[in-house]
């Protein structure tokens, strides 16, 4: 005999906004830790388990000596005024649960928060122990923890501070400390930077900690982002820090197999809970974070939840949609670029929310596309669509932050439906970034490629110089003279390379290949070196050059610049790159004359560089001109020639 649902709900006035209370309340991962619940483990689905139709997960935790199971269904969610889930329990007291948390804004700020627990007991035990284990004794913890967190938001803190006291390793307080000294006399890193990161280190909770990204610290901490992570790199080198890189899935955006080292990380990789395989990218999957080094605090990776709103906060809503269905979602956006799109179909909606747009957009997910473009459809709001557009003639289709957006799953399955800021987090630390400083690869020159694997790095600006007249040089003055003045001349590039954050990927005689995120860093950085090179004398030397300036001779400096697509691969047991961009670049060196430098179309069209042209236009000559270059035939390039007046 079945027994009768058993319905819980809780009402709790809080001061915060629902904007505010959002990522504490929807963070399921902290809140089930906070209010003392065990961890859970994903269990393996079973053979012939489809998840990317049925959207489930097998979970397990050990609750009071008993193993609970159950099958989750993915997360619903629509930020930042509701999320739900639904359980099917194999074991335990509870057959199936239904739960969603609601957060209505009130006229005087606050938020009126709705918890709604609906439970089927399984058995006669679960039947008269749900009424005190739920309607009592969860009821309190639920509303003790809601109303710490309230006081969190309105102190404008995004993340819990609920956490257990920290346990460092033995000794760890004199390694801080030590570290510390060296890291500000030896390594020349910011002092209260470096109070800040021992201070978290020592006193964080181990969420914080399991997956540090420095960019995330460095905003919260108000400090720039490029000494926090210079501090990171030295800090890992000194034994205080681990390293890792997380391969993220493009889909759920996820990292399910993070990696110790980048001979790890794998042209093609697999997302367990996508289920997809996916062609990896330095630019946009593979993210470095840090944690803790074991010497200094042990940090277990330990799961409460894993499927929250908070696990893929770029996610702004999330809905199971039955085949044919239609749902309406009341939006409170930021203006930005978002998409939608369905687990399981190729199509994606790409749509723009921004003040003044039309108050109602509808999204057929599943539709055909028309020339590789996902069919739009625009709407006023009733009736039917006032507008079809396959190729909106006036850009992306747009929705007011605060209209309604209409998702109608038009396959003839259910659908997870997700809708996702489309901007990658600006917080993440790429590979891309990471492998082109100068830093990174003094420290870790070691962290390479298995021989033989390729990954796409995304654009990157690539930077070749030669010498002009070295082989003269090396006859006038003779082999030991010569190669010392090549010596310094490589030291003043590579001060002029790292200041701009660039790297030098290696020498090939008195030539450099060099690698820059962006093409302006690049610009700036080969001005400034053919400046001190061809007046030493005149010219106050970068920091890290330790030959005086009055011993120097001019020297003129080559150099072609170009950006575009590049493969990383492993040269020699260092981290290298190849392809037409590289070998286009090389050719552009030659057109120099040794008192300018070549820039390729694609260089000199980036916004930044013609910002930074037209900031110098009295001080350098530039013209645009045709040529051809050796190994690429009769093909002719537009190339700019960049001098100093």
């Amino acid at each position: 005999m079945p027994h009768p649902e058993q319905h819980f709900r809780w009402v709790f006035q809080l001061r915060a906004p629902p904007s505010a209370l959002w990522p504490l309340v929807s963070n399921t991962d902290r809140f089930n830790r906070d209010c003392g619940y065990p961890a859970v483990t994903i269990v393996p689905a079973p053979p012939g388990a489809d998840q990317k139709v049925t959207n489930t997960r097998r979970l397990r935790a050990s609750v009071a000596g008993f193993v609970i199971e159950w099958d989750e269904l993915a997360f619903e969610w629509l930020a930042p005024t509701r999320y739900g889930v639904e359980r099917t329990y194999h074991s335990g007291p509870v057959a199936k649960m239904l739960m969603f948390c609601e957060l209505a804004p009130r006229a005087d700020g606050g938020t009126t928060l709705t918890y709604d627990m609906r439970l089927t007991p399984s058995s006669l035990f679960g039947r008269l122990a749900l009424p005190f284990s739920i309607g009592n004794k969860a009821r309190a913890t639920t509303e003790r923890v809601f109303q710490q967190y309230d006081a969190f938001a309105l102190a404008g803190l995004r993340a819990s501070q609920l956490a257990q006291k920290p346990r460092l390793a033995a000794g760890a307080p004199v390694r801080l400390a030590t570290a510390g000294l060296a890291l500000v006399g030896t390594a020349a890193q910011p002092g209260p930077l470096v109070e800040k990161l021992a201070n978290h280190l020592a006193t964080a909770d181990d969420l914080a900690l399991a997956r540090i990204r420095p960019y995330a610290l460095a905003d919260d901490w108000r400090a720039p982002r490029r000494d926090t992570l210079h501090l990171f790199l030295h800090a890992t080198r000194a034994g205080l820090l681990d390293f890792r890189w997380d391969v993220i899935c493009p889909h759920c955006r996820g990292a399910p197999q993070p990696k110790d080292s980048l001979s790890g990380v794998t042209s093609v990789s697999h997302c367990a809970s996508c289920d997809v395989d996916f062609t990896t990218n330095f630019d946009q999957s593979v993210e470095l974070t840090f944690t803790p080094n074991a010497a200094v605090r042990a940090v277990p990776r330990v799961d409460y939840c894993v499927g929250g709103p908070q696990v893929t906060p770029h996610i702004v809503a999330q809905q199971a949609l039955a085949s044919g269905e239609r749902r309406a979602l009341p939006l409170a956006l930021a203006p930005g670029r978002y998409r939608a799109r369905a687990a399981g179909v190729a199509a994606q909606h790409a749509f723009r929310v921004a003040p003044g747009a039309a108050r109602a957009l509808r999204l057929d997910l599943g539709v055909p596309s028309v020339a590789g473009m996902p069919t739009l459809s625009l709407s006023n709001g009733s009736g039917p669509p006032a507008v079809s557009l396959s190729n909106p003639p006036f850009g992306e289709p747009a929705v007011a932050p605060d209209g309604e957006l209409t998702l109608l799953n038009a396959t003839e399955i259910a659908r997870l439906a997700v809708v996702e800021h489309i901007a990658w987090s600006d917080q993440s630390t790429t590979a891309a970034e990471v492998t082109s400083l100068q830093l990174f690869r003094d420290l870790f020159s070691r962290e390479v490629l298995r021989p033989g694997e390729q990954i796409s790095v995304g654009t990157m600006t690539v930077v070749f110089t030669d010498l002009k007249n070295s082989t003269q040089l090396y006859r006038d003055i003779g082999d030991a003279p010569a190669f010392g003045r090549v010596l310094t001349h490589f030291e003043i590039l590579k001060a002029a390379v790292a200041a701009e954050g660039g790297c030098i990927v290696k020498t090939m005689g008195d030539a450099i290949m060099a690698v820059f995120p962006r093409p302006v860093a690049a610009l700036r950085a080969i001005q400034h070196a053919q400046r001190w090179l061809a007046r030493p004398a005149e010219m106050a030397l970068p920091a890290g050059v330790t030959v005086p300036p009055s011993s120097l001779k001019p020297l003129a400096l080559k150099a072609g610049i170009h950006c575009g697509p590049c493969l990383a691969i492993n040269q020699n047991d260092r981290l290298d790159y190849f392809g037409s961009t590289v070998n286009l670049t090389a050719r552009l060196c030659g057109l120099c004359t040794g008192t300018d430098l070549i820039l390729s179309a694609a260089a000199r069209a980036d916004a930044e560089v013609a910002a930074h042209l037209a900031e110098q236009a009295g001080a350098i000559r530039v013209a645009e001109e045709t040529a051809r270059l050796k190994g690429f035939g009769e093909e002719s390039f537009t190339v700019t020639r960049v001098a100093a007046r």
